[in-house]
């Protein structure tokens, strides 16, 4: 079984709206599993070359001062967003953005990193490029997403209902069993769903029984789960489909690929973590 392991949630932040939410969803998350969140918050400020010794001087000591504000900045941000009583620790490091997220997450051993999207599309992603997108293509643990339609409330921390849509792939199955754990930690029901995108979809001449008959026992005696077949495209059923459930969390897998690939052929997961009103998890197979 794929079984979240959670005893350390990293949350990088750039202390946006979205990136508060995600601290909520993390909160709730720690509290069901008795976690410790780090909060990260790495920035790279390098002195020109062009700088005179004394310049130099003189923009170190300002950079000293601006750490001793940002780490009272950062406190009083875990203090606003974060479930109260969940131990936390925070970093802030001078040091670039993706391989402070990778390296801080790699050596803490996070079972999750919990990230906001700001939802680029089309020629303004491949220009700016993304923090989010660049951890994503090489991390090798769940990633949490939160997109910059959400707010930080605080029922972002109550995960309820956990949508979970699934293609019968083995990473499908791996996404599920993750879904299912941490249905059972937080006391949430899981929906799983199967969206059949043309009339020829081989789903079988009795799809519901079909899906009911994929998900395993175990799953079903984690935690309680609710099957529903859709038909259209998958992206814009599953939004429906949690927007209709008022689903707390969506998890499905994920396949890291190339910046181009991504760019330039948009897939499900990639769709619905770009545009949705929830808080997603990939679960990423390498």
């Amino acid at each position: 079984m794929c079984n979240p392991r959670l005893d350390v949630i990293l949350c990088p932040t750039d202390f946006s709206a979205h990136s508060a939410a995600g601290l909520r969803v993390a909160g709730g998350l720690a509290r069901a599993f008795q976690a410790r969140v780090v909060l990260l918050h790495a920035q790279r400020l390098e002195v020109p070359v062009y700088f005179t010794k004394a310049q130099a001087r003189a923009l170190k000591a300002q950079l000293r001062r601006s750490a001793r504000t940002a780490w009272r900045y950062v406190n009083d941000f875990a203090d606003q967003y974060l479930v109260r009583g969940v131990p936390h620790t925070i970093l802030l490091l001078e040091e670039d953005p993706v391989e402070a997220v990778l390296r801080v997450a790699k050596e803490l051993h996070a079972g999750l990193v919990v990230m906001g999207t700001h939802g680029r599309t089309g020629l303004a992603r491949l220009r700016l490029g993304s923090v989010m997108e660049s951890v994503l293509r090489q991390l090798s643990v769940p990633a949490l997403t939160v997109g910059p339609r959400l707010r930080p409330s605080p029922r972002l921390a109550r995960i309820r209902r956990i949508l979970c849509p699934v293609n019968y792939s083995d990473l499908a199955r791996k996404a599920l069993e993750y879904a299912a754990g941490l249905a059972q930690k937080t006391g949430g029901e899981l929906l799983v769903t199967y969206v059949l995108e043309h009339h020829n979809d081989q789903a079988g001449s009795d799809p519901v029984r079909r899906l009911q008959a994929w998900v395993p026992a175990e799953v079903r005696r984690r935690c309680a789960v609710k099957e529903s077949i859709l038909e259209g495209i998958a992206s814009e059923q599953i939004a429906g489909e949690a927007h209709h459930w008022r689903a707390d969390l969506i998890v499905l897998g994920a396949h890291p690929r190339s910046f181009a690939d991504t760019v330039l052929f948009g897939s499900t997961t990639e769709l619905v973590i770009r545009n949705a009103r929830y808080p997603v998890i990939s679960v990423i197979q390498k």
